[in-house]
């Protein structure tokens, strides 16, 4: 997991991603199933190179994002930038995370191996299939710079995830962005090159067992923002920057 350095005391993981309510969860399967490992070569694409800067560009942290938050690529030493080739999008993450990429899209994992995400384009990787997992009733966390820079509203969000019915997935616990219509792609300025998606998944969970109630799927989902890997990925998720 990453280090964290800053003397200071952080919220607790589940307070970044909000405080989840029972009401706001589903166990009903996804309209997509979660994403794979990791397959992309790093040798098939630009690799990532280090960069200095913080996690929000924003004076005052605004929107529901505060200082403590804004600062967070610090805390969890967010070392490493991914510039889209298309220029679309920047995204920042932990020197010790595996970086995969590929034609345009980011595959990162946990050093534990627990935690797998993607950051991608629309054009570079279609949010279709096994690829991409549509939030379903997703658990709102806060508003992000991201959505500041494009003058809209961007949230994370977090979500309890059951395997498919056939397969060998388990079941997770989901990290993303969506904006206010809740179906997890993100519309960019000039989106005719495409638009921006990013999913986390936090697994095995709940293994051998079936899916999850509501509330044990929301007690889940708490229990696992407690965790450092949910505060990294908080961070990463608001590091994420539209480009030029």
């Amino acid at each position: 997991m990453a280090k964290r350095t800053l003397p200071r005391a952080l919220p607790a993981a589940a307070a970044l991603f909000g405080l989840l309510a029972v009401t706001g969860c589903s166990g009903d399967s996804p309209d997509a199933p979660a994403a794979g490992g990791a397959t992309a070569s790093a040798e098939a694409g630009a690799p990532p190179t280090g960069a200095g800067g913080t996690a929000s560009s924003a004076p005052g942290a605004q929107n529901g994002v505060t200082p403590a938050e804004a600062n967070s690529a610090d805390v969890y030493e967010l070392t490493q930038t991914y510039t889209d080739p298309d220029k679309l999008f920047t995204v920042q993450y932990p020197k010790d995370w595996a970086a995969a990429v590929d034609q345009g899209y980011l595959e990162l994992t946990s050093p534990d191996g627990k935690v797998k995400g993607t950051v991608a384009s629309t054009k570079a990787r279609p949010p279709k299939g096994d690829w991409f997992t549509r939030p379903k009733h997703p658990l709102i966390g806060h508003e992000t710079p991201l959505g500041e820079q494009l003058g809209t509203k961007v949230f994370t969000y977090a979500s309890y995830v059951p395997a498919p019915p056939r397969g060998e997935r388990s079941d997770s616990v989901l990290w993303g962005l969506t904006p206010a219509d809740n179906k997890g792609i993100v519309h960019l300025k000039g989106g005719d090159k495409g638009d921006l998606w990013a999913e986390f998944h936090y697994s095995p969970v709940n293994e051998g067992n079936r899916p999850l109630s509501q509330s044990k799927g929301v007690e889940l989902v708490n229990e696992i923002n407690q965790t450092d890997d949910a505060g990294t990925v908080d961070a990463i998720l608001k590091s994420v920057r539209a480009g030029a």
